[in-house]
């Protein structure tokens, strides 16, 4: 079926280019400035360079079949016909050979693809049509083709005006023609339109020949509002009605031929047509450099911004709303600025301002802001001043990045040399310290036998904080996978929270013999960081409960401490890498590693990790695991 589609497609393009190719030639054979089948008006060329620009250098039977009967039919022999229709043919295929050799884009949104169509295709490959055609006609002794300069001349002209001014109106329109057009938009097209023909025949059609000037301001609106598909059809309808009132006389040049006088016109429209092209293109670079500059400041959080002194006006770059929060709406000023400053930041601010004011020198200053909904975030912003020729400053401009998130970065960094070194020391201290007694005195072995046990309690807590801060590392780096097996919860859960039962705080254990697919090791490593966690928060004494049930979501694990709590506020953040709580104080030991752990493993399992109240006081850590994962 899909074969059948495509076969139907392509033989739809064929006679679409072959049936639009020999009409158009015929339109322009036809015209009183044609010279037997030499005529200044050939939009053929711009039909057959575009066709095979769109569908490809395979559709050149088409535009030869298109060429051979359109010259069969005016009045040549056929042996002359088809010698044409080659040299036709080969100039699109040539066009196209050289245009694709050098990076050409059909859309035309470059500059150097307007110039490349212009020379490569409209100035080089015309000359091979017009050298093939007018030596086939020289050697058929055909009147038209002496003298042999004044022939190439009009052939070549008709073939490259075709490129000039047909080619561009097809490529552009089929590259954009998804682009759609907001109802606004298509009412100003339309106004357009229709004065750019009103005036177009005020000039060329009814006497109003020596006012074209009047064209100018319209052929400028349809390119800078709409590009270039509004600077390839405002030339093309432009030029087809130039054209028209030339060869029925109402535009004269004085002392020449008809002929002489559309290749005249035909040139200088070439030339507007060109203009029009490139102003587009310059149009579509700058919005294109526009687009990817926006695109870099949204990845980067960097916002830009300029204020003008004498208007006390700021403009800014979209990633600059969306960094301070403000609707596109929104008139930015420098008080509009200093608002959103948090106010213990605000005088900090405005003096750094002012400093860079006076002494003309760039500043740079790192800040908070405060958004409608109360968050907040950090800022670092930098500018220039620019000054006139008298040195009176007239504007700054600047840059604000968002790096907030940069700045959490590096307080992870500082909590992490803080905890970690203080953690690893603790142990260190007490292995060395015990190590040197072993070596250094003779102990009985009761005192022995403590020591080394002492060891080895330190040595398995150094131990345990290393594998946690291994697999932090490994969890960073997507390198943690879990083996799910059938498993007692409640037994292994039981088990665990019985190696804790020497501690000072009496654990109250009540587990539910529920099993679940789990990885057994990882849910160990959940249960010690959970009751380990409340154990370091619980006062002494006081009871850790633990429990196992079964939920309609799965297996329940909870452990309540009786502790300071955590506030609302930072219930989802305990969970975070090195956050240990607001209520955290350094005599209590710990890293902020565990608790983001059990978050992290239970995230592997498929559940989720969340703390509440405890109705007894202090905070109740819940784990909730699929029955399977």
């Amino acid at each position: 079926m899909s074969g059948r589609v495509f076969g139907t497609r392509s033989w739809l393009a064929f006679l679409g280019v072959a049936g639009a190719y020999y009409g158009s030639a015929k339109l322009g054979l036809e015209l009183s400035v044609a010279h037997g089948v030499i005529t200044p008006v050939w939009p053929p060329t711009g039909i057959s360079l575009a066709a095979l620009l769109v569908f490809g250098p395979r559709l050149w039977p088409a535009v030869a079949l298109g060429a051979f009967a359109s010259n069969a039919t005016s009045g040549v022999s056929l042996a002359v016909a088809a010698g044409i229709s080659v040299g036709n043919t080969l100039e699109a295929l040539v066009g196209v050979y050289l245009l694709r050799r050098v990076g050409f884009r059909r859309s035309l949104e470059r500059v150097g693809d307007v110039l490349a169509l212009a020379t490569l295709g409209a100035l080089v490959s015309t000359t091979v049509s017009a050298t093939n055609g007018v030596l086939v006609l020289t050697l058929a002794n055909s009147p038209n083709a002496s003298p042999f300069g004044s022939a190439w001349r009009l052939w070549w002209l008709g073939d490259a005006m075709g490129d000039v001014l047909v080619a561009p109106l097809l490529l552009v329109w089929a590259a954009q023609l998804s682009r759609k057009l907001p109802r606004s938009r298509l009412v100003e097209a339309a106004a357009l339109l229709v004065a750019l023909v009103a005036v177009s025949a005020t000039v060329f059609l009814f006497g109003g020949w020596r006012y074209p000037y009047l064209l100018f301001p319209l052929l400028i609106w349809a390119t800078l509002r709409f590009e270039q598909r509004g600077a390839a059809t405002a030339g093309f309808v432009v030029a087809a009605i130039a054209v028209a009132g030339v060869v029925h006389g109402e535009t004269p040049l004085a002392g020449h031929s008809t002929t002489f006088g559309v290749q005249v016109l035909q040139a200088l429209l070439a030339v507007v047509a060109i203009s029009l092209l490139v102003l587009g293109a310059i149009l579509s670079e700058r919005d294109a450099a526009t687009r990817a500059l926006a695109e870099a400041q949204e990845l980067a959080h960097i916002g830009s911004w300029e204020w003008e002194f004498g208007a006390t006006r700021v403009t800014g770059s979209a990633e600059l709303y969306r960094i301070f929060g403000l609707p596109d709406s929104t008139k930015l000023t420098y008080e509009t600025f200093l608002t959103r400053v948090h106010p213990s930041d605000r005088e900090r601010v405005r003096a750094s301002i002012e400093r860079a004011l006076e002494q003309r020198a760039p500043l740079e200053f790192t800040h908070r802001i405060v958004l409608d909904d109360g968050s907040e975030k950090t800022v670092q912003g930098r500018g220039s001043v620019v000054v006139d020729e008298a040195g009176a400053p007239m504007r700054m401009l600047g840059t604000a990045q968002d790096v907030t998130e940069r700045q959490r970065l590096d307080e992870v960094r500082e909590n992490i040399l803080s905890s970690v070194s203080h953690e690893l020391r603790t142990p260190l201290t007490s292995i060395v310290g015990f190590a040197l007694t072993l070596r250094e005195r003779v102990l009985v072995p009761d005192d022995r036998a403590k020591l080394v046990h002492h060891l080895a309690e330190q040595a398995l807590r150094l131990e345990g904080l290393l594998a946690d801060l291994l697999d932090v590392d490994r969890l960073r780096h997507a390198q943690l996978r879990t083996r799910a097996e059938p498993t007692n919860v409640g037994e292994l859960v039981a088990r665990i929270a019985g190696t804790h039962s020497a501690n000072g705080n009496p654990l109250d254990i009540a587990v539910e013999p529920v099993v679940a697919g789990v990885d057994a090791a990882k849910l160990e490593r959940i249960v010690e960081n959970l009751i380990a966690n409340a154990l370091k928060h619980t006062p002494s004494g006081t009871k850790v409960s633990v429990r196992v049930e079964q939920d309609s979501g799965g297996v329940l694990i909870r452990v309540d401490d009786s502790g300071p709590g955590i506030p609302d506020e930072h219930k989802a953040a305990i969970f975070d890498l090195f956050a240990r709580g607001t209520n955290a104080v350094p005599s209590v030991p710990g890293t902020g590693v565990g608790l983001a752990l059990v978050a992290q493993f239970t995230a592997l399992h498929g559940g989720k990790a969340w703390v509440e109240d405890n109705p007894g006081g202090g905070a109740s850590f819940r784990v909730l695991l699929p029955a399977s994962s």
